[in-house]
């Protein structure tokens, strides 16, 4: 019964970040557990599977978020570039 316990407990930490993942509130800590339990050999095999899996979108979803920060920024001061110069023609 305690073996039981111990894999229920260990899905439960899996459950409680993949949901804070899901819902974009989470931070360091997370994927820390997240990768910790991806360790093979110190965890159940399909534990550590599934949490490598997560950890790696997690890693994917946050590259994709800073390039798209980085975009905007780039499009914000391309904008500022161009009301410049339409300034600059309109002043003649």
């Amino acid at each position: 019964m305690e073996f039981e316990r111990y894999y229920l407990d260990l899905f439960e930490m899996l459950n409680k970040c993949c949901k804070k993942i899901a819902s974009g509130r989470y931070d360091q800590a997370d994927s820390d557990r997240l990768f910790e339990l991806a360790k093979k050999g110190r965890y159940p095999g399909i534990l550590c599977e599934l949490a490598e899996s997560f950890g790696m979108m997690t890693v994917k979803v946050e590259a994709r978020e800073f390039r798209l920060k980085q975009i905007i920024k780039e499009l914000e001061d391309t904008k500022a570039r161009m009301k410049k110069d339409v300034e600059r023609v309109r002043e003649g």
